[in-house]
């Protein structure tokens, strides 16, 4: 952790994005106050601008229902009680719940609540991993499951180390256009590493354990519980600084070929009428399903259907101006299988020409 325990545990963690937006985490363990400062540590900042919109998040560890609090149970594990408040400039999350709920509220309350206030302020938090190369980013988005920290991984282990890590989960595109890092720990899973072997030499003997029984786990239960390894970015990419800000040269959209015939990537680009905003509006928002049953489920806005239809066409509207600037492309990876050293090579060669132009068309 950045700060010493004591410090951590009598005033609220703060950590501002790019002055876009900021989190402010008050909680009384130091357990929690661990967990969102190792998530958010790229980030973490003594002082946020005044007029930053803000995320407020009051967490506590306890299983009594505070007065005004809604009940949530999310897969028999995680339980907590909720209040939110809601404002185009200002979100306040209060949670009391128990020592599995802090990861679940990182997932379906912080990052949907910052994607939430960016948008108001015309900035938009796709889901997304990102890499960058001179100065420029290629950001690859999908449904969860398509191959994002894959391909990210892919690149910058064939790549050379002129490619640096730039996002794993999220990415913020701004005006200019530009790409800001959305720096967490990055989310392993075990069929990475069919893909990334190398990655597995860089894991501890634990670590490789958990994907082993995490992966066991999620097909026993037909992909109903997915639990992933969290590491820091540096350890997966020693030597890699994270680059903070970057100049997009293409948006691919990441896809699994079902074509069992299919077994080498196919990268073409999207023509620029066929620009794919309703296809990256319904991946960004069911991302967020979780928090909009919660929104919904609390009763934080007065007409919840009006405020959600506004939410959407604001993003729309960003990714309508944002895919105007940034060349669109399709990936399709093969289904099921792992990367051979030629694929890697040719496809790494591929993505580079996005940067360079080669492959622009």
């Amino acid at each position: 952790m950045n700060k010493s325990s004591a410090a951590v545990l009598s005033q609220p963690l703060r950590f501002n994005f790019h002055d876009l937006v900021a989190v402010e985490v008050d909680t009384d363990r130091e357990e929690d106050a661990a967990f969102f400062a190792a998530e958010y540590g790229h980030h973490q900042s003594g002082e946020t601008s005044a007029v930053t919109p803000v995320v407020v998040l009051r967490f506590r560890r306890g299983s009594s229902l505070p007065d005004g609090f809604t009940f949530h149970q999310h897969k028999l594990l995680a339980r907590w009680g909720y209040q939110m408040r809601l404002s185009a400039g200002r979100i306040e999350l209060n949670v009391t719940g128990n020592r599995l709920a802090a990861a679940m509220v990182h997932h379906m309350l912080l990052h949907p609540s910052l994607r939430y206030l960016s948008a108001q302020r015309g900035n938009l938090l796709l889901h997304a991993g990102a890499v960058a190369n001179a100065g420029k980013s290629l950001i690859f988005t999908g449904y969860g499951g398509t191959g994002k920290t894959t391909t990210t991984s892919l690149v910058l282990a064939g790549g050379g180390a002129s490619w640096s890590p730039h996002g794993d989960d999220y990415i913020f595109i701004s005006s200019g256009p530009r790409s800001l890092a959305y720096v967490t720990r990055a989310h392993l899973y075990r069929d990475l590493l069919r893909w990334v072997p190398e990655i597995g030499e860089r894991l501890s003997l634990g670590e490789r354990l958990r994907l082993e029984v995490f992966s066991a786990i999620r097909r026993w239960s037909r992909d109903g519980l997915k639990w992933a390894v969290r590491l820091p970015i540096e350890r997966l990419w020693p030597g890699r600084a994270v680059e903070m800000s970057a100049e997009p040269a293409a948006i691919v959209l990441l896809g699994r070929s079902p074509d069992k015939a299919v077994q080498r990537p196919v990268l073409s680009p999207v023509p620029a009428d066929e620009a794919p905003v309703d296809q990256l509006i319904s991946m960004n928002f069911y991302e967020a399903r979780h928090f909009l049953n919660l929104v919904e489920k609390s009763r934080a806005v007065p007409d919840f259907p009006s405020w959600l239809k506004a939410w959407q066409e604001c993003e729309r509207d960003l990714l309508r101006q944002r895919l105007g600037e940034i060349p669109a492309y399709q990936l399709e990876l093969p289904d099921g299988v792992g990367a051979p050293a030629a694929m890697r090579s040719e496809l790494v060669k591929e993505l580079a020409g996005l940067i360079t132009g080669v492959n622009r068309g």
